[in-house]
């Protein structure tokens, strides 16, 4: 990690029951600048439908408490509230089934136009592009606006462009009304989900996202085969005269139904819980390469199944109602997997689209079947894994790194139909699972990039890591708490105590302690210890001697002064 950080050494416990926990995990500590135990404490809700093929929907509730409600969401009946949320779920149904009406019916719209297929490419790249364009300028743009407004005003710029496309006798006006139904598209998946957390309360947020993102997975179900099966069988504007009307329900319903509350950010915004920019943009590089080559294929996928595969016309309803069943299956299978192994979530997903263009590549009508199956239980796991283990190690705030996420995903859905196109107008359709062949091969070699460290970090589950970083933060607060305590039990002197001289006491030696003889204890120091004793001796006798012999010498006439002559000189 970038970042500096306090590491808490775990080891795993001997109760195989317990959860595997890895040999290392930074963490976060109280006493690092910009740490706030509040950014931990929840873990973000991640949901990603996807609805046919490489449209998919993705929805990020990042507020830590999402609880906020304005007085009118408050006052709301709870008859009132269930009608928003069914009135946004339908919503994410009429938006989802718009978004994959262009690829369901590719042959039928050129046919209608007389444009080639592999112009219908430029209209999803068009689209995708708008909702990379306009997602984060329109967010903040109606921050400050009620979501009741924004969304009904949402839904009737959608209804218009809906309106255009079913009147479009061009490529250009079909293009035109593509743009602004993609205009509104990236608006309303930016504020449905707080629109639908605000409608309840905070406990019940998992179940009205839950509710939304089922109207979403209804699209891929029962919209584009509902679609599909009008637009080959009346014509191809018949599902987007229906669409419309739809739309006009849905703008007048919004603002009758939700309350007027506006848009409001909490002080807390949840984090990954493993930031890292290199690890991050590992996951980003596998998005891109992973949508660059699903949308390559899955945009002229109705060629592909028809004059590749050999099927009929008539089947392909069924077969996408076949596909969206068993994209939300697979989805609901794997969320139980997402928090310990992203990592071999995403490597499964992958395999399984690698399977898939293999069979679409041999061009028979029971591997055709086969690869719908395959490619959307496969393309489901990839979406939803891709978008958890993003959310692990965004290295800034959820909203910012889902934002970078979505991006990127919408980036690799533009170029996939531009490459898409290329290789028809070259080589053919059938070239086509061969190259998404390669993409996804290269995705499957950054995944392996991935060390066995990170495995080990990613195998603990957020909230797992989320209460030992809470814990950290206690024990922290906890010693900072006993050295407050142990400064203010000192009684600090004042300076000028400090600063004095004190007197030096004089003290008296005392006189030697006699015992019980009249000697001192001096004296009795020879009685204790003999050696003292033979030692005076010694020195009495050395004395006694040198005085002796200082006497027997004769005496040393001394010199007098020099001034003073005696008369023998």
């Amino acid at each position: 990690m970038s970042d500096p950080t306090a590491t808490l050494e775990l080891y795993p416990s001997d109760d195989d029951s317990s959860e595997p926990l890895a040999d290392t995990q930074e963490l976060p500590v109280g006493s690092l600048p910009g740490f706030d135990p509040a950014d931990y404490e929840y873990e973000p809700a991640t949901l990603s439908i996807p609805i046919a093929g490489g449209t998919t929907a993705s929805m990020v509730l990042d507020e830590p408490d999402p609880g906020y409600r304005s007085d009118e969401a408050l006052a709301l009946s709870p008859r009132r509230a269930r009608l928003g949320l069914i009135t946004l779920a339908t919503g994410a149904f009429a938006v989802g089934a718009n978004e994959a009406s262009v690829v369901a019916m590719s042959t039928t719209i050129a046919a209608g136009l007389d444009v080639p297929v592999s112009s219908i490419g430029l209209l999803a790249t068009a689209f995708a592009l708008t909702v990379v364009v306009a997602t984060l300028p329109l967010t903040i743009l109606t921050r400050r606006v009620s979501r009741r407004l924004a969304l009904s005003a949402t839904f009737g710029v959608w209804t218009a462009g809906v309106l255009v496309v079913a009147n479009s006798d061009g490529l250009g006006m079909f293009a035109t009304g593509r743009v602004m139904s993609a205009t509104a598209h990236a608006l309303f998946w930016a504020v449905v989900a707080p629109a639908a957390a605000s409608l309840f309360a905070p406990h019940m947020r998992a179940r009205t996202v839950t509710t939304v993102m089922l109207g979403s997975a209804a699209a891929g179900v029962l919209g584009t085969p509902l679609v599909t099966a009008f637009g080959n069988g009346v014509s191809w504007q018949s599902p987007y005269w229906g669409l419309a009307v739809l739309g006009v329900v849905l703008a007048v319903a919004l603002a009758l139904v939700l309350p007027s509350s506006r848009s409001a950010s909490g002080p807390h915004h949840t984090v990954g819980d493993l930031p890292s920019r290199p690890a991050f943009a590992r996951v980003l590089v596998v998005t891109l390469m992973a949508a660059t080559g699903m949308s390559l294929t899955w945009t002229y996928v109705v060629p592909l199944l028809t004059q590749v595969g050999n099927m009929p016309v008539s089947s392909l309803p069924l077969l996408f109602a076949l596909g969206g069943a068993v994209a939300v299956a697979a989805t609901l299978g794997i969320s139980g997997h997402l928090s310990r192994r992203p990592v071999h979530t995403v490597a499964l997903g992958i395999a399984g689209l690698l399977l898939a263009f293999g069979l679409l590549a041999i061009g028979q009508t029971w591997s055709a079947v086969a690869f719908q199956v395959v490619q959307a239980a496969s393309w489901a796991i990839v979406v939803t894994a891709l978008l958890n283990w993003a959310m692990r190690h965004t290295p800034w705030r959820t909203e910012m790194g889902a934002g970078a996420y979505t991006v990127m995903f919408n980036v690799g859905a533009a170029l996939g139909p531009v490459l898409g196109g290329l290789v028809v107008a070259r080589w053919g359709a059938q070239w086509l699972p061969f190259v998404s062949l390669g993409l996804t091969l290269a995705a499957a070699a950054v995944v392996a990039t991935v060390d066995r460290r990170s495995l080990q970090r990613l195998s603990v589950p957020r909230q797992v890591r989320a209460a030992l970083a809470a814990q950290a933060a206690l024990n922290e607060r906890r010693r900072e708490w006993w050295w407050r305590t142990q400064l203010n039990n000192q009684k600090p002197r004042a300076y000028a105590d400090l600063a004095a001289r004190r007197p030096r006491k004089s003290r008296a030696r005392p006189a030697p302690k006699t015992t019980k003889g009249g000697k001192s204890r001096k004296d009795d120091g020879a009685r204790k210890n003999p050696a003292a004793k033979s030692g005076e001796a010694v020195k009495k006798v050395i004395k006694g001697a040198a005085a002796k012999s200082a006497a027997a010498l004769p005496p040393v006439a001394r010199p007098g002064p020099r001034h003073e002559r005696t008369p023998d000189t």
